[in-house]
């Protein structure tokens, strides 16, 4: 049993004038009009609202114990979480030389308004935009050897037969090559082809049957995406493609040349999986070149602070240093605080830790709130012998404190939908534009007190160690603020455990698409590393994404007379896919806590959710079919009326569809 809510004093209003009323009586028998137009009655009802508020702010007492004692045991809120997105740099032109965009120093915003301060978000890591050309020129028929074409000045000008790019017919698996001597990690490729028209049964120009890869080494490719083809695949003629190329590439070694490629395959389908379109002439090819425009870079929703000076030490215990930014984001290797001594004038680092538990006094340690920002020193504490143990080493007077660096940010704010940072804070020589393709996601606000509060009996009980299901998932809870649900599901055959995870997704209460389902690897790895260090020895744990059940909703409503049919239709929609997700539905009245895991879904509930739905007259159709989330396709026949989950399946909402008319007369 929960134990019992503590009232200090339960008296509310009505029993504070009672009371007082009772009283009058008693000390002055001569007051007999009691009504509430009477002005003393007015007066203890005043008061009595008054008293109210003071028993309400008495009985908040309890309260503020419960946080005092959870700050002794060392329990904290945990910080925000950043978004992060990837920022496509364009350049003017090609570049003459290397151009740096510095991680960390390079930050790009939303556009400030009078009502909204800019959103930054800054590049994770330095990247240099190479000033290249091609090395090399290459052509491969299927059943033929490689054969190397001249390249002069980073551009190839085939002569005679060279100039036809693939076979005579053209086959699948014909290829041309362009080799590079510098890596093309995350570049956009501007490819410059003047050459002859290609001819092909079917061939649609916006859709043609063509691949662009880039090495990875060991014979893997991973493909490119076109951003524009203004040769139609070759069906044009002369043209130029613009291709923005994968985050990695890998030197491999063709027609006797290690160097990065990129190459141009001939496919059985096409991009969308269209088959049957083939070439029967291959183009000519007179001239070919490539340059670099631009580069697609991570970023996270961040401001970067460097060498920020804190103050400096009073040699005592305990010290408390406010960083002049908070809330800050988790801290990395090279972020950390840097003492100087007195007498030398070196600055010396010191080792972040989480706590002063083990540390001794030669050890220099400090600690973070990431919430509030403060720097804290270990504490000097008594034992029962009367000695004084020191937790950690205490700065020497007068040394100056500096942190090297930290970043500020974080929280929901930085969720910001695509096309919308557009802001370049520093200018960069040759580059032109910036914009983020992808939304940006991840992004949570620190932990507010109640969910502390909450969690708190949890990791008392638990002792930050993994053995039950239950520890499992309030585990992966704790590792990071970005996951959103867990669910572990008891092991088979003494297999390893499996913990199902869901990345925290904002807003929820709309259609959820399986991409934002699907836990980042980033994700995964940092939930993993932290119940390794929690878990048992021997215990295996698989992280893995959900298991979803995909559900489409059909449905043709009659409307209230009054109501407007497009407003109906928009909002018994909402319902649905906030009804149906695995984040916030299973509530009928609104956003709740989220499906639960494996429980079935009635058909009967859906007529619930419409008819709560405001305008809504009478349903006359409602169906549901089951959907691939991943490729949206939908199955061909009604569901049924009883949808049967696993333990670890939930139900998302693929696409409803939702049809109101009014009443014919």
């Amino acid at each position: 049993m929960r134990l019992p809510e503590i009232q200090l004093d339960d008296r509310r209003f009505q029993d504070l004038v009672s009371e007082a009323r009772t009283r009058i009586a008693r000390s002055c028998p001569e007051w007999t009009e009691h009504n509430v137009s009477d002005p003393g009655i007015t007066l203890i009802e005043l008061f009595a609202w008054m008293t109210e508020m003071t028993i309400y702010r008495l009985n908040r007492v309890p309260d503020k114990l419960h946080v005092a004692l959870l700050d002794l045991l060392g329990i904290r809120l945990d910080g925000p979480s950043a978004a992060t997105t990837s920022l496509r740099f364009r350049l003017a032109d090609a570049p003459s030389e290397p151009i740096l965009i510095a991680g960390g120093d390079t930050e790009v915003g939303t556009p400030r308004t009078a009502q909204d301060e800019s959103v930054i978000f800054q590049v994770d890591e330095d990247f240099t935009i190479p000033s290249m050309t091609p090395a090399a020129y290459v052509l491969q028929r299927v059943g033929q050897t490689p054969k190397n074409v001249g390249v002069a000045d980073g551009e190839a000008r085939p002569q005679g037969s060279d100039q036809l790019a693939f076979g005579t017919p053209p086959q699948v698996g014909d290829c041309l090559y362009l080799g590079f001597e510098d890596p093309l990690d995350r570049l956009i490729i501007q490819i410059d082809v003047d050459a002859s028209q290609a001819r092909g049964a079917g061939v649609n120009p916006e859709d043609p049957p063509l691949r662009w890869e880039v090495s990875q080494g060991d014979d893997e490719w991973l493909p490119a995406t076109v951003l524009e083809d203004l040769t139609g695949g070759f069906n044009y003629g002369s043209g130029v493609v613009e291709l923005e190329l994968p985050p990695r590439s890998a030197i491999a070694p063709i027609a006797g040349q290690r160097l990065y490629w990129l190459r141009c395959r001939i496919t059985e389908t096409t991009a969308s999986g269209r088959e049957g379109a083939t070439y029967s002439h291959a183009p000519e090819i007179y001239s070919i070149t490539a340059v670099p425009m631009g580069a697609r870079l991570p970023a996270t929703h961040a401001s970067l602070v460097e060498r920020e000076i804190l103050g400096s030490s009073d040699g005592t215990p305990g010290q408390i240093f406010p960083l002049r930014h908070h809330p800050i984001l988790k801290l990395d290797a090279s972020e950390t605080l840097e003492v100087q001594d007195p007498d030398t004038g070196d600055w010396v680092r010191w080792e972040f830790r989480t706590d002063f538990v083990g540390s001794t006094e030669h050890d220099r340690h400090f600690t973070v709130d990431l919430v509030s920002g403060e720097v804290e020193f270990g504490p000097a504490i008594r034992e029962t012998s009367g000695r004084w143990i020191q937790y950690g080493a205490v700065p020497p007077k007068g040394a100056i404190l500096r942190f090297t660096k930290y970043r500020h940010g974080g929280g929901r704010d930085g969720n910001v939908t695509a096309n919308s940072l557009s802001v370049l804070k520093s200018t960069i020589a040759g580059v032109d534009t910036v914009t983020n393709p992808d939304a940006a996601s991840g992004g949570v606000d620190a932990e507010i007190l109640t969910h502390a509060r909450q969690r708190a009996s949890m990791e008392i009980r638990s002792r930050y160690r993994a053995v039950t299901a239950e520890d499992f998932e309030f585990l992966a809870g704790e590792a990071s603020p970005r996951v959103a649900r867990a669910v572990c599901i008891p092991p088979r055959d003494g297999g390893p455990v499996p913990l199902h995870l869901i990345p925290r997704i904002y807003p929820a209460d709309r259609r959820l698409h399986f991409e934002e389902l699907v836990p980042e690897p980033e994700l995964l790895s940092e939930v993993g590393e932290y119940l390794d260090e929690r878990r048992l020895i021997g215990t295996k744990v698989e992280l893995k994404p959900c298991r979803f059940r995909g559900l489409s909703v059909v449905v043709n409503l009659q409307a209230r007379p009054l109501a407007d049919t497009a407003r109906v239709e928009q909002d018994v929609a909402h319902a649905l896919y906030t009804y149906l997700n695995p984040l916030v539905g299973g509530n009928p009245t609104g956003p709740g806590a989220g499906w639960p895991f494996g429980r079935a879904l009635n058909q009967g509930e859906l007529y619930g959710v419409v008819h709560a739905v405001e305008g809504v007259e009478f349903v006359r159709i409602l169906r549901l079919y089951e959907t691939n989330l991943e490729t949206g396709e939908q199955s061909a026949k009604p569901a049924g009326t009883h949808i049967v989950l696993e333990p670890d399946e939930l139900i998302a909402s693929g696409l409803h569809i939702v049809k109101a008319t009014h009443r014919e007369d």
